[in-house]
């Protein structure tokens, strides 16, 4: 079973938003479902160097453009190298309607679970 956890942010006195958080024990059970990007918000550098296979990059200085990209229908799944910038960016989909998680402990963390490309 997949271990999912939500947090929530009270952003203002009536504004409550949440997005899940996935473990990186559990992201290849959460990729085998056919509703789901993955998406690496590293700079393209990094992203070139190493990533998860089957990543998108959407590098998170084009955070402008993310809205016209993604799909609202879909579960995203984002990875940062250290797992801050995808929560905040995280929090900031959550909030505009998106179903959207972050990886707890970033690509870092993935790398010891499995072999990247």
């Amino acid at each position: 079973m997949v271990e999912l956890s939500s947090a929530f942010l009270r952003l203002d006195g009536s504004d409550i938003m949440t997005f899940e958080i996935v473990y990186a024990k559990d992201l290849e059970q959460e990729l085998s479902s056919e509703n789901v990007e993955l998406i690496d918000i590293r700079t393209e550098r990094e992203f070139d160097q190493e990533h998860w296979e089957g990543a998108i990059s959407l590098p998170l200085h084009e955070t402008d453009s993310y809205e016209e990209i993604l799909d609202k229908r879909k579960r995203i799944i984002l990875y940062c190298q250290h797992g801050g910038n995808s929560m905040q960016l995280a929090r900031y989909l959550g909030r505009r309607g998106y179903n959207v998680a972050t990886v707890i402990g970033g690509y870092e963390t993935m790398k010891k679970i499995r072999k990247t490309i």
